[in-house]
């Protein structure tokens, strides 16, 4: 209980953004617990970022040792590859979903307005539903 308390604490300032917000339907649709549906969406939410939160995503790389530089591309297969070494199964399919879920839960995670507008790129409920599709 301690450590959920602490971290209740370090989540109300720090303003989370997309990532939590496409991970939600994940919990409430999928019944998945909320840091596995974060670590499966996380990589496409940061390379999605990338181009727009350059510094802050290279620190984030940097903090997890996936490397400095890397493109998009090498970016998401590296934060990929990370979680997966977790032990996390990283595909929304092996986890429950199917592809008739995936325009569900973009449109209830595009409407989480007070999440999605935190980010540092503003997304489409398409751009959500291309997340849930890379992940899937």
């Amino acid at each position: 209980m301690l450590a959920s308390y602490y971290g209740g604490i370090c989540l109300g300032p720090v303003n989370t953004a997309a990532g939590h917000a496409i991970s939600y339907p994940l919990g409430t649709l999928l019944h998945l617990p909320h840091g596995l549906a974060n670590a499966i969406i996380f990589p496409h939410v940061l390379a999605f970022n990338q181009p727009s939160a350059a510094a802050k995503t290279a620190e984030v790389a940097d903090a997890l040792g996936l490397g400095q530089g890397l493109s998009q591309r090498d970016l998401l297969s590296a934060a990929k590859d990370f979680c997966a070494g977790l032990g996390i199964e990283m595909s929304l399919a092996a986890n429950g979903a199917t592809a008739a879920d995936l325009p569900r839960f973009a449109a209830d995670a595009h409407a989480i307005r007070r999440l999605m507008d935190n980010n540092p790129v503003d997304m489409s409920e398409a751009d959500v539903l291309e997340i849930y599709r890379a992940a899937f």
